[in-house]
C-alpha cells in the first residue's frame, strides 16, 4: 500500500508523526538510551532517555513518537495493519515512489539491512519536506511482516541530522521485531449486507471492516488498496429543519468545521435512496485527516425519524471516474430501518 492510500483513512506516517524535537547541540550515546516496548504490536526500540514518547492511534495505523525539546530531530516508528498479509516488495516500491514525490526529494543511499527474525527491511536515506514544510534529512527503514507495515527512522534539520550520527545511527541500530503480537488484524469482509443500528448496507467481498476515525463514524469499510472508503455517521436531525435547510447549512458551515480546507462543492443534488429522499453531495477538499491531500467525495444525506445519516465515500480526484461505479453501487445500496 503507498503512503498516499495510507492518507485516505487514517494519517501517513509524515503528517502522523510529524515531530517536535533536537539534541540541544549534544551528542547522546547508546549508554543513555530509554526502551520503548510493545508486546501489543510486536516490537521495540531505544531513544534517548531525556526524550518524551506519545502514541497516536488511527483505526488500524499507529505511529509511535519519540521528541526531544529544540525541534531540529526526531524519531518515530509508524506501523499499519492490513485485513490479508502484504507483499514486502509492493510495499516498499510504494513507498519508495511515495517518498521519491516529496518536495525537493534528494535520494543519498539506499541498502537492504537485516531486521530480526529472518526478516529484512528497505533503507532510504536522503533529503526532502516530508511534511514538516521544510527539506530535512531522513533515515526510513520499511519493512512487512505478515499483515503488518512498519516504517521507522529519524529525520530532522540536515546539519543537526549529521552532527548527531551517534544517536540516529543508536536509533537505527536498536529496532527489533518480537516473536510475537497481541493486536488482532482487520479480516475480509466476506461481502453481503452489513447491518448497523437503524441501516443496513451492502459492502463488496474483499472489502476490510476498519476501526472508525472519528467518534461520530458508526462504520468503516474499504478495499486493501483503502480507496475509496466508506463511512457513515448517525447523527440527531436538528428540531424542526427540513433536510434542504439541513444540507444547505452543512454545505454552509463545511469550510469553517476546521475538518476540510480548500472545500469545492461540484454538485449538490436531490435524489432518491430505496424509496426516501435525500441529498447528493460531491466536492474536493483537504481533509484533516489526510493534510496536504485533496481527495474527493460523494455524500448522501438522508432523514430517517430524527436522525440524519450521512453515507461518505472517499477518493483521490485521479481515481473519481474509476472509483464512481463502485462507489455509486455501496452508498446507494444504504436504507435506512
Amino acid at each position: 500500500m503507498s503512503y498516499k492510500t495510507i492518507r485516505l483513512t487514517a494519517c501517513c506516517i509524515f503528517f502522523m508523526v510529524l515531530l517536535s524535537a533536537g539534541c540541544n547541540g549534544t551528542s547522546t550515546t547508546s549508554e543513555d538510551m530509554t526502551l520503548y516496548q510493545s508486546t501489543e504490536h510486536g516490537f521495540s526500540i531505544e531513544y534517548p532517555e531525556e526524550w518524551s514518547e506519545n502514541v497516536q492511534e488511527a483505526g488500524t495505523q499507529f505511529s509511535f513518537e519519540f521528541t526531544d525539546f529544540d525541534g531540529l530531530l526526531s524519531a518515530s516508528v509508524y506501523l499499519q495493519y492490513e485485513c490479508q498479509e502484504l507483499v514486502s516488495s509492493d510495499y516498499i516500491a510504494q513507498s519508495k515512489t511515495y517518498l521519491s514525490s516529496v518536495p525537493g526529494y534528494e535520494l543519498i543511499s539506499e541498502r537492504t539491512v537485516s531486521i530480526s527474525n529472518g526478516i529484512s527491511g528497505r533503507e532510504i536515506v536522503a533529503k526532502g519536506d516530508i511534511g514538516t514544510g521544510e527539506v530535512e534529512k531522513f533515515r526510513f527503514v520499511f519493512l512487512v511482516r505478515g499483515q503488518q507495515g512498519f516504517s521507522y527512522g529519524v529525520h530532522g534539520e540536515p546539519a543537526e541530522f549529521d552532527d548527531q550520527e551517534e544517536i540516529v545511527e543508536a536509533i537505527m541500530d536498536s529496532f527489533k521485531l518480537l516473536s510475537t503480537f497481541t493486536f488482532a488484524p482487520p479480516e475480509p469482509w466476506p461481502g453481503g449486507t452489513y447491518t448497523g443500528s437503524g441501516f443496513s448496507i451492502t459492502i463488496p467481498e474483499g472489502w476490510c471492516q476498519y476501526p472508525v476515525l472519528r467518534s461520530e463514524h458508526v462504520c468503516h469499510f474499504a478495499p486493501v488498496e483503502k480507496s475509496p472508503s466508506v463511512h457513515i455517521s448517525v447523527q440527531t436531525c436538528p428540531e424542526d429543519a427540513t433536510l434542504q435547510d439541513y444540507v444547505d447549512s452543512v454545505v454552509e458551515s463545511i469550510p469553517t468545521s476546521g475538518y476540510w480546507a480548500n472545500f469545492n462543492l461540484t454538485s449538490k443534488r436531490s435524489v432518491t435512496v430505496g424509496g426516501t429522499s435525500a441529498y447528493e453531495l460531491v466536492f474536493t477538499g483537504m481533509s484533516d485527516l489526510s493534510p496536504g491531500y485533496t481527495i474527493k467525495c460523494k455524500y448522501l444525506i438522508i432523514f430517517h425519524g430524527e436522525q440524519a445519516f450521512w453515507v461518505m465515500a472517499s477518493t483521490y480526484p485521479e481515481a473519481f471516474q474509476q472509483h464512481e461505479a463502485i462507489i455509486d453501487d455501496v452508498i446507494y445500496s444504504f436504507r435506512p430501518r
